[in-house]
């Protein structure tokens, strides 16, 4: 519309904080090591079920 001034733009967000960063950083590698180590425990229980048969 002519009449209306167009509105101003919000600033982009701000760098975040290294200790942020750092925090996020340990969730993920956390839940990757969580999903490895499950991995692991059903590779070995698979293993110890099929040496139990032979």
């Amino acid at each position: 519309m002519p009449g209306k001034k167009a509105r101003k733009r919000a600033p982009p967000n701000p760098a975040r904080a290294p200790a942020e960063v750092e925090v996020e950083s340990g969730i993920q590698l956390r839940r990757f090591g969580d999903k490895v180590n499950f991995r692991q425990k059903l590779l070995n229980l698979i293993s110890k079920l099929f040496s139990l048969v032979t």
